[in-house]
């Protein structure tokens, strides 16, 4: 499509810290419908209501054009509970 970026072949993050890798493997296991996430970046992680954990990802819609995005996401543990709220998504590009 004219005017649209062509997103390089991102190949994932194969390495990040163990609580970082829990917190994503948790959004994986989460069920989204819609849209598929690789993870690009682990950015670092924020104390709030317990902590978020916050990534760079390439973000797949399940449509047609199979549009992608970059997107932050984040994703809050408390008390052991991972979680994903309606502002955990944020578009880049």
């Amino acid at each position: 499509m004219f005017g649209q970026i062509k997103f390089e072949e991102f190949e994932g993050l194969t390495k990040m810290p163990q609580e970082a890798a829990s917190a994503w493997s948790a959004f994986e296991g989460a069920g989204i419908v819609g849209a598929s996430y690789k993870p690009i970046l682990y950015v670092g992680l924020q104390e709030v209501k317990g902590t978020n954990y916050i990534f760079i990802a390439e973000q797949t819609l399940m449509t047609a054009d199979q549009d992608k995005h970059l997107v932050t996401v984040k994703i809050n543990n408390f008390e052991g509970e991972y979680s994903i709220g309606i502002d955990s998504f944020k578009v880049i590009f």
